[in-house]
Order: structure tokens, then sequence, then C-alpha cells
């Protein structure tokens, strides 16, 4: 069974299960989603393991956005903000549009960082052009973005044997 067809049938569990509890708040809808979830988890590992992946993502995520808006608010309030602006051209392992879509907007959304551009190097492989306020070391900048935010977002938009 094809993973979208799993989501879809979870969300369905979901929706059966807040018909059962005759109540349809959304802590009834959350609580079939969740069981459904464990159900369909231990029936299609591949499932289970990809929205748990995801999950770690976004929680992944949300951290970063309040880290680097703490950061940025702290490099604006100080009186001589030491800025060494710059943009960092970041080979990809991502190779469908929708990874690169998620990295993107994933490091635009966090605060000081803004991807600029997607294209590709002298070799073909796709880079991804990201301005950064404090650049600071390029190259631990690009180690940093690699495997912090590309790692996480392929380990849920791969199966396991595409990694």
């Amino acid at each position: 069974m094809k993973l979208g067809n799993v989501l879809i049938l979870n969300l369905l569990l979901a929706l059966v299960w807040v018909a059962l509890q005759g109540a349809g708040g959304p802590s009834e809808f959350l609580t079939g989603l969740i069981a459904g979830f464990i159900l369909l988890a231990l029936l299609h590992r591949e499932y289970g393991r990809r929205v748990v992946e995801a999950t770690r993502f976004v929680i992944f995520l949300l951290w970063s956005i309040v880290k680097s808006s703490i950061d940025v608010a702290v490099l604006i309030l100080s009186p001589h903000p030491n800025l060494d602006q710059g943009i960092v051209a970041i080979p990809l392992d991502a190779t469908t549009d929708f990874e690169v879509a998620i990295l993107a907007t994933s490091i635009t959304l966090t605060p000081g960082t803004l991807s600029v551009d997607v294209g590709h190097n002298a070799a073909g492989q796709r880079v991804l052009y990201v301005h950064n306020l404090v650049t600071g070391d390029p190259e631990a900048m690009r180690r940093d973005i690699k495997q912090q935010f590309e790692q996480r977002i392929l380990r849920f938009t791969r199966s396991s044997e595409e990694k």
C-alpha cells in the first residue's frame, strides 16, 4: 500500500473514531488520529517511521526558529552589531522539488537566513544559495545546513532503502 493511501486511511480511522464517540471535538479527532497511527505504524512500519521523522523535524524547526529569533534579537539590539552578511552556495543531496522546497522554506522561516535561489554547479548538482546575516565560516554554515536541516528532511521524504 502506498504511503499516501496509508495517510488517508489514518485520517478515515480518526473520523470513524469521532463518529463512534458521538462527540465531534478536536480532542476526539486527535485521539482517533493517534490510535489510527499506532495501528497503522504496526502494520506499515515505513509509514510509522516517516511520520515520526516528520514530527521530529517539525519540533527541530520550531526550536531553530525560537533560537534564531533570540540570536537575531541580541544581534540587532547590541550597540555595535557585528554583521558579516554573505551568500553561501550549498550543494544539495536533495533531488526532488519537494525536498528542495521544504529545505528552502525551512531556512527562510529561520530568522537571519534567507533562501535566495536554486541553481546547478559545474557538475550538474543542485545548489541552494542562502543569505545569512552572520556568515562567519561558510564551510561551517554549509555543514550545519546539510546536517541539521537537509539530512532531517531526507529522513522523512525518502524510504529506508533510498537513504
